[in-house]
């Protein structure tokens, strides 16, 4: 039913002839590019005007709506949006809307963007992912377990056990087929460490509250299993998309005690402090590091892990301090690092992805395509759009699906004859 009555030109007419009420004196085109439904809306507005005259217009009417108290300049257009989205209880729709002066050229574009076109924070269209599910080289690269890493002197399994028992003394410990089905996840053989064995051995859940202290909050372990927190900081889960994340590069260790990763399972999540930051223990530490020690996992950066601790026991004892953040650089020789020369990921505007395909000149290396190179500046909806489709095409990928309802048309569902054609009318 949504479907029949969303496609039905009667459904936007109110929020297109709104549209066209609050367009500045002097304005031919106004439109609206956005999403709707699911009980709200988003997205912006545009027209041909003069921003100096827009800009004067709109305040004149906020302040005109202060004094008497009415309703404010996008009243109206907000009622209309309201209607629309009641129609769309459970899904929400890509659409842009212009209303014209004279009414001749309003339109509603309903869009369905396929799986391999991502769109970003207010915009339709952010990137086109050419091969499914890929993901920046830095996101690939992996760790390794090191055969010649070995424990610090400070690590210490009986005084871990101790202080989770003082801690938490009703706790029940994993049972060993519990850690040993934990351990066999790991890749590489890798092998936890004795001090992670005692504390599960101890307690397999519960908070540590070890004082006042203010070098140290708490520690919340995290359970061998069933724990979002086991995967968050794995590189697949804290890549965003490639227009955000392609140049990430994991932060260098100064000392040498951390390998350079945007993410792995060889830090091994044992604890939390209760604000999405984790502490874990460390199967693959750098030439200057020892194996179990403790790095912190912070939910606010994109890549890397850094040190915390020598032990685990180093941690939970002596509740060492964390250390001052210092310039973290990329190394020279950062994983995962891509000859310029085969790129994966290129943002262009519209107009140069043009000339490239025209040309014959996109790389056949690339995995994904940015095509907002400037979020202050982005490019119009209807320019995008035909170069998303050519992208598609060329990677023999589904295409982008544009319904074109006028009022000429009654709303009826145009034939799929070439994005050109749905997308203006031709």
């Amino acid at each position: 039913m949504c479907a029949m009555t969303v496609t039905a030109w009667k459904t936007w007419a109110p929020f297109v002839d709104a549209l066209r009420r609050s367009a500045p004196p002097g304005t031919r085109t106004h439109a609206f590019v956005g999403t709707v439904g699911k009980g709200a809306w988003q997205g912006t507005y545009t027209d041909d005007g003069d921003a100096a005259a827009r800009r004067e217009h709109h305040r004149a009417l906020a302040l005109e709506a202060a004094r008497t108290g009415g309703p404010g300049p996008r009243a109206g257009l907000e009622d209309a949006l309201r209607a629309v989205a009641a129609q769309l209880p459970d899904s929400e729709q890509l659409v842009h809307v212009t209303a014209t002066a004279d009414g001749a050229d309003d339109a509603v574009e309903l869009i369905t963007l396929p799986p391999a076109v991502v769109p970003g924070p207010g915009l339709p269209v952010l990137e086109i992912v050419l091969e499914p599910g890929a993901l920046p080289a830095p996101h690939r690269a992996t760790l390794a377990p090191r055969p010649d890493a070995t424990p610090a002197p400070s690590a210490d399994p009986e005084a871990v056990a101790r202080v989770v028992r003082e801690h938490l003394p009703e706790a029940g410990g994993a049972t060993p087929d519990e850690v040993e089905a934990a351990r066999a996840q790991l890749p590489g053989g890798a092998q936890l460490p004795h001090e992670v064995r005692a504390l599960y051995s101890v307690a397999a859940s519960g908070a540590l509250r070890l004082g006042d202290d203010d070098r140290f909050g708490g520690f919340e372990i995290v359970p061998l299993s069933g724990s979002f927190l086991r995967e968050a900081f794995l590189p697949a889960r804290r890549f965003g998309t490639w227009s955000a994340d392609a140049e990430t590069r994991a932060p260098q260790d100064p000392e040498g005690r951390v390998q350079p990763a945007v993410g792995s399972p060889l830090w091994f999540p044992v604890g939390t402090d209760g604000a999405g930051n984790v502490w874990a223990v460390d199967l693959a530490p750098g030439p200057a590091g020892h194996l179990g020690q403790v790095v912190f996992l912070d939910h606010e950066e994109h890549a890397g892990a850094r040190f915390r601790a020598e032990s685990l026991a180093a941690l939970l004892v002596d509740r060492v301090p964390a250390p001052a953040r210092t310039a973290d650089a990329p190394p020279a020789d950062a994983p995962g690092d891509v000859p310029p020369q085969q790129p994966e990921f290129l943002a262009l505007d519209p107009a140069a992805w043009t000339e490239r395909l025209d040309a014959g000149t996109v790389p056949d290396t690339l995995k994904a395509a940015g095509l907002v190179p400037d979020r202050e500046h982005p490019p119009a909806l209807a320019d995008v759009l035909p170069v998303a489709d050519r992208l598609l095409e060329l990677r023999g990928l589904p295409t982008i699906e544009v319904t074109r309802l006028t009022p000429a048309a009654g709303g009826r569902r145009g034939e799929a004859t070439g994005l050109l054609a749905r997308l203006f009318g031709r």
